[in-house]
Formats: structure tokens, C-alpha cells, sequence
């Protein structure tokens, strides 16, 4: 009889305890993952940072944490570095009441891109290790791995003296209305708005004010990221990124006013990338910012339709287009740019010993260069 007692007292105190943990072992319970830092670069050594708290009287001796996230952040305890396209981590606490446990996770990004957590779970068992609940939770953090900066070197150097002859060379000379230099008598030419009012009162005609030139230089950026051939060698594109993120910041640093136009698609949202022109460090962290987010799955659009549709519209750029992919209609669009009388200078990145038979010449408005 008092084995059978026993035996209800122990059936109902773990119907009770699957009870209260079924009930209470996600309340007051957190998980809080993030990465050390929002932005890097290539290469770049960075952390994850993962945080769980236990915020009631309950104690949870088994707490599982699982996520994935790209292999492209290589973690130092990941043992199988190929084993597909995201590193799967699981994790292991054992917390008590009131209790936050903190460990730290060490990665280097290895690849441009954008990247968030994904698939992350929580799981939990009851003392006797019988139940087992489960949740899935949302994650906000994110990080953005901008291209990593090509160091220069003497072809580098080559494409900077020719292309900072082509933007000096087609710099336009505008009046500054910030910088006055003189008065003098109204011509038919001048605009109305220049007219000095106090000025013509006193010399009893219309006179007009004098503006110091300034040279205006504007570079439109065009990377074309079409494949040019139907299995490419990404790194090659992404060389092609790599350069003009650091064309880019070599002139935004110099003071030149850049905009930004590719038909690689944005991997959040799946858009084409376009950023206006503007200058300044705020303009070129936005230039970084799209250039880390392009994705090169996408089907992408010709870019020889677009660069058909530039017209001079007033403002003279100069522009620059990099583009592995060099086939007939893209020469075609690139020759019928300097018939309309744009400046463009093409840099065309190549594979050494794999792109000899490469159809273009090499002339005062178009290189090739050895990214690989």
C-alpha cells in the first residue's frame, strides 16, 4: 500500500513538474544575439555576441540555442568548413533562477554581404529531462561587410593618371554665385537673376553682378555585372565590386561629386542598385552600403540597353564603366556613348591566361586589367 502511495506521490509531482515548465520555462526567459559590430570590411576579425537571461524563481538545467548563419563569416570553432553554405551553431546553457549567462563567439568576414541570423530556436527541458518545449524567435541584428579596398599597384596607379585626365579634361567652368568678384554693365546674355538692382539705380542703367568660375567634376560610376559566360568565376565580379569601391573612395576623398548605377540587385529586396550622386563621407558610406548588398544571383538586365539611353543632360559626367562582361553590344553601347559626345572611360577586369582571346584594344578611353 505504501508503495503504491509512493508511486502516486512521484506520478503527480512529474505531472506537476511537466506541468509548471509546460506553463512557466519561457516566461522571463531572453535571448539576445548580435554582432559586435553593424559594419566591416573584408577580412575584418568581428565577434558574436549571445546573451540569455533567466528572469524567475524557475530554474532550466537544459537550454538549447540553435541558429545559422552564411559561411561566408568563418567562426573559429566550425570544424567543417564545407560542409555547406551556412554555419549551423547549437548551443548549450544551464541556468539558473535569476541567472544571465554571456559567451562570446569569434569570426572573420570572409565575403562581402549583407547577413542576418536565421532559423533560431530555443529549447528547453524539465528536470527529468522526459519534456521537451520548443520556440522559435526573431532576430533583428545585422551586418553589412563592405568589399575590401584593392591596394594600389602600377596598373592601379596607370587607370588613376588616365582616368584624372578625363574628369580634369571635362571638368565644366560655372559661374559660383558664392564667390563675387565685380559689377558691370548688362549684356543681352546675362541672366535676370544676376541683375544688380542698387547697383543699376545708381548708374542709371542695368548693370549685373560678376561670379568667380569654379570647376564642377562629376563622376557617374556604371559597374555592369552581366556574365560573361554562362558558368563565370564570381571572384572575377567580385574583383570588379572590389574596384569600384575603391574608385569610389578615392574620389568622394578628393572632392569629386559620384553617383552610382549597376544592374546587380539588392539581396534584401531584389531591386536594381542606383545611388545619385552626392559627395561627402555620409555619400560614401551609402556607396559601400550597396555595393556590400548586391547579390549576383540575380538574372540581370543588359546593361548595353542603359548606357544606349544616356543623353548629355546638362551636366557633362564623366563616366566610368566597369564591366567583365565585353561582348559585341556592349563595345557597340560603349562606341555609341562618345558618338553622342559623353566622356566615358571602361575598365574591363579579366582573368589572366583565361581571357587572351579577349575581342577589345586597349585605347585612350578603354583598359583592361589583370584582377586575378
Amino acid at each position: 500500500m505504501i508503495i503504491v502511495f509512493m508511486g502516486l506521490v512521484v506520478l503527480g509531482l512529474v505531472a506537476l513538474q511537466n506541468h509548471v515548465y509546460n506553463r512557466l520555462w519561457d516566461k522571463g526567459l531572453s535571448l539576445d544575439i548580435r554582432f559586435s559590430s553593424k559594419e566591416a570590411f573584408e577580412g575584418d576579425p568581428l565577434s558574436l555576441h549571445e546573451e540569455l537571461s533567466n528572469n524567475k524563481f524557475l530554474p532550466l538545467p537544459w537550454v538549447f540555442v540553435k541558429f545559422s548563419v552564411s559561411r561566408n563569416l568563418i567562426f573559429e570553432s566550425d570544424q567543417y568548413k564545407n560542409s555547406s553554405d551556412a554555419h549551423y551553431q547549437s548551443d548549450l546553457f544551464s541556468i539558473m533562477m535569476y541567472q544571465s549567462i554571456r559567451r562570446k563567439m569569434s569570426f572573420v568576414c570572409s565575403r562581402r554581404g549583407y547577413y542576418r541570423l536565421r532559423n533560431i530556436t530555443m529549447a528547453c527541458s524539465n528536470l527529468l529531462y522526459n519534456r521537451r518545449f520548443n520556440k522559435s524567435l526573431d532576430n533583428f541584428s545585422e551586418l553589412t561587410v563592405f568589399p575590401k579596398l584593392i591596394d594600389g599597384d602600377d596598373d592601379i596607379n596607370l587607370i588613376y593618371k588616365n582616368l584624372d585626365a578625363t574628369i580634369l579634361s571635362n571638368s565644366l567652368i560655372n559661374p559660383d554665385p558664392f564667390e563675387f568678384r565685380g559689377i558691370r554693365e548688362y549684356q543681352p546674355t546675362d541672366p535676370m537673376r544676376d541683375i544688380n538692382f542698387r547697383a543699376s539705380a545708381v548708374a542709371q542703367q542695368l548693370m549685373v553682378n560678376i561670379h568667380a568660375p569654379t570647376s564642377a567634376k562629376r563622376l557617374e560610376i556604371v559597374l555592369n555585372l552581366e556574365y560573361n559566360r554562362p558558368y563565370p568565376d564570381f571572384e572575377l565580379y567580385e574583383q570588379a565590386i572590389r574596384l569600384t569601391a575603391t574608385m569610389a573612395e578615392k574620389y568622394v576623398n578628393e572632392g569629386v561629386k559620384l553617383g552610382l548605377h549597376t544592374n546587380g540587385k539588392d539581396i534584401a529586396t531584389g531591386r536594381n542598385i542606383t545611388v545619385k550622386a552626392g559627395e561627402g563621407t555620409s555619400h560614401m558610406y551609402n556607396v559601400f552600403q550597396a555595393l556590400a548588398r548586391i547579390d549576383l544571383n540575380f538574372n540581370l538586365k543588359h546593361m548595353s540597353l542603359y548606357l544606349d539611353n544616356l543623353l548629355d543632360n546638362g551636366e557633362s559626367p564623366v563616366y566610368l564603366v566597369i564591366s567583365p562582361y565585353c561582348e559585341q553590344d556592349f563595345l557597340d553601347a560603349i562606341e555609341g556613348m562618345r558618338q553622342r559626345g559623353l566622356s566615358v572611360f571602361v575598365i574591363v577586369p579579366v582573368q589572366k591566361d583565361v581571357d587572351d582571346d579577349i575581342s577589345i584594344v586597349e585605347t585612350g578611353h578603354m583598359r583592361i586589367w589583370e584582377a586575378l
